[in-house]
């Protein structure tokens, strides 16, 4: 076989594994959103396959909205459970370009204007990255009366002293036993999500069971 038909033979072979690449993610992301509509559908919520952004930044706009660029929501859910009007969906965003480009995709749970007497606030899983960040000045509100929790969380937001009484004791004691919860609490709305983690399908109905106790908490 001649030097051409060798490199021929390979851009047809590299095509073909994207191509089958693409179909296969597509194939999952229908299954994906069929899976999620049937859960809708027993759980008595609206289901949204392809929803614009600005349809849950009108329920909550928490801060999570105002990062990246490339913005996008699927699978919204939304309705009531447990007395609590919610909307859960997944969303993706990016941040950077180029090289530098990298895509955050999460399953979020929103509770719109839930806690209307809570500081705004941004709760996040500790990490090695954020402690060097903190030795340059980045914010982080300890809880002297929780060590543990403030070992596994930063805490960000204005009103230091509203926000210690708002996280302890219930909120500490929960987050300190459960981690890995992003929270993120503005003008009253909370949006609780596991970070660059979109929850299985399957999984669901948990995963929201889980971020509904979480929000009890505080």
């Amino acid at each position: 076989m001649s030097p051409a038909n060798i490199w021929v033979s390979a851009i047809a072979g590299l095509l073909f594994v994207v191509l089958f690449l693409v179909a296969f993610v597509r194939r999952r992301e229908r299954e994906r959103t069929e899976s999620l509509r049937r859960l809708a559908e027993t759980t008595g919520l609206a289901f949204q396959p392809t929803p614009d952004v600005s349809v849950v930044r009108a329920l909550g706009d928490v801060q999570l909205f105002d990062r990246g660029h490339s913005k996008r929501v699927r699978n919204l859910m939304t309705g009531r459970l447990d007395g609590q009007e919610v909307a859960v969906f997944d969303y993706r965003y990016t941040t950077g370009s180029g090289k530098n480009q990298h895509t955050h995709s999460q399953t979020v749970v929103l509770l719109p204007r839930a806690k209307m007497s809570l500081p705004d606030l941004q709760l996040a899983p500790e990490n090695a990255l954020l402690r060097i960040a903190e030795v340059f000045g980045y914010q982080d509100i300890d809880l002297e009366s929780s060590p543990e929790f403030s070992r596994r969380y930063v805490v960000r937001g204005a009103d230091v002293a509203a926000i210690r009484a708002a996280l302890y004791p219930g909120a500490a004691s929960h987050f300190a036993q459960h981690e890995g919860w992003t929270v993120e609490l503005k003008s009253g709305s909370v949006a609780i999500y596991r970070a660059n983690r979109r929850a299985k399908a399957e999984d669901m109905r948990m995963f929201i069971e889980d971020a509904l106790a979480a929000a009890r908490s505080l």
